[in-house]
């Protein structure tokens, strides 16, 4: 029996119970770590000793961070480069203290903010005397405690055992898989932590540590106080642009090599942090990358390799001996020119060093380093921080004094030109200047948030569009395209309105007409007979009787069987009086459906319309209204490099709250900052890049479809129909016959499908073959009188969808979904559904509505903005069809579900 992929996929949104069971821990158990139920518990007061260094004022005062610092573990200096393009090149290294530092405004000075972020790892050991502290075994092992001191596992102090020490590492051992704290020994009086540092640069962490010293429960009930001082154990190392490199490159990648990656840390036993140190012996080497960077050496003098606009990484590297150990900055370009340096000296904790690149000498070596803010949201009006570090250090005496610094100027076209202007949606920053210093100066951006009711606008477009029509004249609408240019005549099963007015469709069968003459491959297969297909084979499409279709004009096939169509309807609509004045007319031998759209009726929306001959519908059509270029088309390249043109937007497709930015990419300010004091007659500048991403709210539904039907269904609730009404559970009857018969009837799952409704090329007149899961084609599809698409316009091929994951396959990994920014759960939600990426350059996008589905067993809307379901052409075999599914973050682009669910369509060109 045949899997149902999509069947699979849809039961994942279905949560089995599960049963739990619990052992219980005995009351010895409990005393080995607990005192009396009402002693005190055990907890800490957490501080981040940089953090509250900076408060004070001290970032200055060498020492004030990070103790013991000597006047050479800070000093700057000039490191020779070499280069494979020749380049007069070198490295000038600063260094400052403490770990990315950046300086308290004064008026929360009094409030230090806690830098301890997350979960961190606490171990105690505790005697009945200060000189009697067991190291062995643990009163407890690195157990996952707060950011504010908290246990997640309560313990409570014993008087029996009054004196105590803690020791602290951070992060915690279960969030940083490369973290290992060792058990105690009596030989190190002290735990001892195995530390990896993580070769992407995007993955690091940092690491601090902290110990109370001794501690004493003198009073029963009484908490003491327990001081837990955290201090950083890495050395930061950031790379940086220089100001007067003469040539213009790209920085694609900058790598740390041959350095120390795995050590082992002993933690100090003291309060203040003495005797803290890395035994690097049998220590292993590695390299660090920072890669995927577009760092321009001319649009960005003076800036921090941190990343990309908004990212913020930091190499977090071991302390070590450089000096003798080949330890190697390294900077690639996109040119492939290439640029190392040996390092000298050695890595201290708690401190940052700055390589930047740079061509010149100079006295004093000047420093002024931005950060960017992350980009803001469409909604946000303030930006999170950014940063302006700001000094100047004497390469004789390694005396750093802080540089002023002042914002000079912005600029909105990448740099090329700044004004003393602001954009006009940049209202304020925060800080516009300051003192400098090693620290970094703080600010935020003030922003507009521009956002519009753009189904609101949707709609008043198509209220005020206009087009030449009137009844005794009206618009015909298979002799225009979507843009309104007279054409031949191209009949659809499908007709976009997208102003007010009168309008005529022909009395025709699907495709039957292209470009004014008859298309008889439409409703003839041409298939090879001989296949072992054979029997799935379509080779006369039927009309409403079953009877092969022999003309284009439904009064005219079969010798002119249904001469005398006399009525028509709204078999639905999803709005109100979309369509009214529904008349038959004849031109000559020709029959045409006539109907008016009224400028106070119109909204974005779908309606079905019928025509009769006496009470029997013999054939309907789909009304799509919504904007002319709802039919643009965006080129799509899939895996195997086929291009495909698939239309703007989905077949059908009706917002019902849509709002958004007024900007659909995002828009960034340059911010020129310019130290005031001069070196040799030249200020240092640099940029802070302030940007605002796009963002909309939407709700909404498509059209969907069962496969191998023309007819269109309501995307909305069935109680939400304004006019006319569906059947969502018809039951079991579908055949040619009674599809066409009863537009309004949605067929459920049973046998008359695959014995009634099984062929292969219901989509695809000449088709044969068959899809599979992960299995497609490019073949050629020959449209079919029961396509739904507009003229001009196809079901896809199943090979359609397979650039939306880069293996052209099944997905459910991020990294392998292409999605722009809609793999974040919270984006997706907003978008109501993915915008891919139309191809590997990733410079387009299109969108794809979350729009759900119909069940197969009663027809029923389920799942709209939780799945994506888009049928191909092409069947899986008599009773299922090939389609794309995706959710928030999983992609079928070669799926496959039964025929009988309702799913959406993505036309593509003929």
């Amino acid at each position: 029996m045949k899997k149902n992929i999509f069947h699979y996929a849809l039961s994942a949104f279905v949560v089995g119970g599960m049963a739990l069971s619990f052992a219980s821990c005995s009351d010895d158990d409990l005393a080995a770590n607990q005192g009396g139920s009402n002693d005190a518990l055990v907890r800490f007061s957490v501080n981040d000793v940089q953090s509250e260094a900076i408060a004070r004022g001290a970032a200055m005062t060498r020492g004030a961070i990070t103790p013991g610092l000597g006047n050479n573990d800070l000093a700057g200096q000039k490191l020779a480069a070499h280069s494979n393009r020749n380049l007069n090149v070198c490295f000038i290294e600063t260094a400052v203290e403490g770990v990315n530092p950046v300086k308290a405004d004064a008026h929360t000075r009094a409030n230090i903010e806690n830098t301890i972020s997350g979960d961190f790892s606490s171990t105690g050991i505790r005697g009945v005397a200060a000189t009697s502290i067991l190291t062995t075994p643990e009163w407890f092992k690195a157990v996952k405690t707060k950011s504010n001191g908290e246990l997640y596992t309560p313990i409570r102090w014993s008087i029996l055992q009054p004196w105590a020490r803690f020791y602290a590492v951070y992060p915690s051992k279960d969030s940083y898989s490369k973290l290992t704290i060792n058990d105690m020994t009596s030989a190190d009086n002290a735990p001892s932590v195995d530390f990896t540092v993580e070769p992407n640069v995007r993955d690091q962490k940092d690491f601090m540590t902290a110990c109370t010293g001794n501690v004493n429960y003198a009073k029963q009930f009484e908490q003491p106080t327990t001081n837990l001082d955290f201090r950083h154990a890495l050395t930061a190392i950031r790379f940086a642009v220089g100001q007067n490199l003469s040539w213009n490159k790209t920085i694609d990648k900058v790598e740390i090599r041959n350095a120390i990656m795995k050590s082992k840390y002993k933690l100090s036993s003291e309060f203040s942090g003495t005797g803290a140190a890395w035994d690097n012996t049998g220590a292993t080497r590695g390299t660090a990358t920072l890669s995927g960077l577009s760092v321009s050496t001319s649009q960005n003098p003076n800036a921090t390799i941190m990343g990309n606009t908004g990212d913020n990484f930091t190499f977090y590297m071991i302390p070590q001996e450089l000096t003798g150990n080949s330890v190697v900055a390294y900077v690639h370009f996109t040119d492939n020119t290439e640029i190392t340096a040996t390092l000298k000296g050695e890595w201290k904790a708690g401190t940052t060093r700055t390589l930047k690149l740079s061509e010149t000498n100079s006295t004093w070596s000047y420093v002024l380093t931005p950060t960017d803010p992350s980009a803001a949201a469409y909604d946000q009006t303030t930006t999170d921080n950014y940063g302006i570090t700001s000094y100047r250090e004497d390469p004789a005496t390694h005396v750093k004094q802080a540089v002023a610094w002042k914002v000079v100027g912005y600029s909105v076209d990448g740099g090329s030109t700044y004004t003393a202007n602001k954009p006009a949606w940049l209202t304020a920053l925060s800080k516009e200047s300051g003192v400098g210093g090693t620290a970094a100066d703080q600010g935020t951006a003030t922003l507009t948030k521009d956002v519009t009711d753009l189904l609101a606008l949707r709609n008043k477009t198509l209220k005020e569009a206009t087009i030449t029509s009137s009844a005794s004249a009206p618009y015909d609408l298979s002799l225009h395209d979507h843009n309104g240019n007279t054409t031949l005549r191209n009949t659809a099963n499908s007709y976009l309105i997208s102003a007010p007015g009168h309008y005529r469709i022909p009395l025709v069968y699907g495709n039957a007409i292209e470009n004014g003459v008859t298309n008889d491959k439409s409703y003839i297969s041409h298939a090879p007979t001989g296949t072992s297909n054979e029997q799935y084979v379509l080779r006369a499409f039927r009309d409403h009787n079953n009877n092969p279709i022999t003309d284009p004009w439904i009064e005219k096939t079969n010798s002119g069987a249904n001469v005398g169509v006399d009525g028509a309807e709204v078999v639905w609509a999803d709005a109100a009086n979309l369509v009214s004045s529904l008349s038959i007319k004849h031109v000559g031998s020709d029959a045409f459906l006539d109907f008016e759209v009224k400028a106070d009726d119109i909204q974005s929306g779908n309606a079905v319309v019928a025509v009769k001959k006496g009470s029997t519908i013999v054939w309907s059509w789909h009304l799509w209204f919504a904007p002319k270029d709802a039919l643009d088309k965006i080129p799509v390249t899939n895996y195997q490099g086929v291009v495909y043109n698939f239309t703007k937007e989905a077949l059908g497709w009706k917002p019902t709250q849509w709002s958004g930015s007024t900007y659909t990419s995002a828009r960034t300010v340059k911010v020129k900052v310019e130290q005031t004091v001069a070196n040799n007659g030249t200020k240092a500048y640099t940029v802070i890049n302030i940007t605002q991403n796009p963002g909309s709210v939407k709700k909404g539904a498509t059209t969907l479809y069962q496969f191998g039907r023309k007819d269109a269904f309501p995307g909305v609730e069935t109680a939400d129909i304004k006019q006319g009404s569906i059947t969502e559970n018809a039951g079991d009857n579908m055949s040619i016959m009674n599809g066409i018969l009863n537009p309004d009837k949605f067929y459920i799952s049973g046998a008359n499908w695959d014995n009634n409704y099984g062929y292969y090329n219901l989509w695809s007149a000449d088709n044969t073959v068959t899809g599979g899961y992960n299995q497609g084609n490019d073949n050629p599809v020959v449209k079919t009188v029961y396509d739904p698409c507009p003229a001009g316009f196809k079901m896809p091929a199943n090979n359609a969808f397979t650039g939306f994951t880069t293996t052209g396959q099944y997905s459910s990994t991020q990294s392998e979904l292409n999605v722009d920014g809609t793999s974040d759960l919270q984006q997706w939600t907003n978008n109501l559904g993915h915008n891919f990426w139309t191809s590997s350059s990733k410079t387009a996008t299109i969108f794809f509505p979350a729009s759900g589905y119909r069940h197969q067993g009663d027809g029923s809307l389920r799942y709209v903005g939780s799945t994506g379901n888009y049928w191909s052409a092409v069947p899986y075999y008599s009773g299922l069809g090939c389609n794309l599914y995706f959710g928030s973050g999983v992609v079928y682009s070669l799926g496959n579900t039964t025929r009988t669910f309702g799913l959406s369509a993505r036309p593509v060109s003929e």
